[in-house]
C-alpha cells in the first residue's frame, strides 16, 4: 500500500508541470487569438473611417477662400434638374487659407441660402459629414418665404449656427448641399423648362474677445 501510495505522488508530482505547461500555452493561445480578433476590429474601424473621408472630400465643385472677414455669396449652377428618386449633390469647401494665403484673424461664419419658388425643390445642408452618415446633422432650419421689392418670391433658409476658423491653424470645412426635386413631379408640365438660382450667402466677421 505505501508503494502504491509512492508511486501514486510521484505521478501526481510529474503531472503538475505538464498541467502548468498545459495552462500557459492554452493562455497564450487565447491571448493570440483576442489580439487577432482587435487588430482585425481596429483595421475595419480604420478603413471605414478612411473610405467615409475619401467620399466626404470627393468631387468638390468650388473652393472659397475666406481670407479676410468679409461677406461674399455665389451660386450653384445645377443646370437643368428633373424630378428623380435620388437627391442631386453639391459640394463646396471653405477655408481661412489659400496657398501661402493666410487669415490674420480668427473668423466666424455662417452659411445661409436663398432660393428662387420655381421648383418644388428641398435642400439639406451638411458640414465635415457626409449626408447619408448616420446620424448627419442638417445644418437648416425650415425655409421661409419672402418677397423682395421687386415682387419676386424667394426661399430663405438660415443656418443653424455660426462656425470659426483660427488664425493660428490652416483651417478646410466641407459643405454638402443636398437637393430633392420629387420624383412624383415628373408628368406635371408645370415645371417643364424653369430654372431654379440657389445662391449661398457667407456671413463672416473677425472675432473680437
Amino acid at each position: 500500500m505505501a508503494k502504491k501510495l509512492k508511486i501514486l505522488n510521484k505521478l501526481k508530482k510529474e503531472n503538475i508541470p505538464y498541467f502548468e505547461y498545459k495552462k500557459r500555452f492554452l493562455l497564450v493561445v487565447i491571448g493570440l487569438f483576442l489580439l487577432i480578433v482587435l487588430a482585425i476590429y481596429l483595421l475595419q474601424i480604420a478603413y471605414a473611417s478612411y473610405q467615409s473621408q475619401a467620399k466626404l472630400v470627393a468631387d468638390i465643385n468650388k473652393a472659397i477662400y475666406l481670407i479676410k472677414p468679409s461677406g461674399m455669396d455665389f451660386n450653384i449652377d445645377l443646370n437643368k434638374i428633373e424630378p428623380s428618386s435620388k437627391p442631386y449633390i453639391y459640394k463646396f469647401s471653405i477655408s481661412n487659407f489659400e496657398g501661402n494665403k493666410h487669415s490674420e484673424v480668427d473668423i466666424e461664419y455662417q452659411l445661409n441660402i436663398r432660393t428662387t419658388t420655381n421648383l418644388p425643390l428641398t435642400f439639406e445642408l451638411y458640414r465635415n459629414e457626409n449626408y447619408d452618415d448616420a446620424g448627419a446633422t442638417n445644418l437648416f432650419n425650415q425655409a421661409t418665404t419672402t418677397q423682395d421689392v421687386d415682387g419676386a418670391w424667394y426661399n430663405y433658409l438660415e443656418g443653424k449656427e455660426k462656425h470659426q476658423f483660427l488664425y493660428s491653424e490652416d483651417e478646410t470645412d466641407i459643405y454638402t448641399l443636398v437637393v430633392y426635386f420629387p420624383e412624383n413631379h415628373k408628368l406635371a408640365t408645370d415645371y417643364a423648362d424653369n430654372i431654379e438660382n440657389i445662391e449661398v450667402e457667407i456671413i463672416s466677421n473677425q472675432i473680437v474677445d
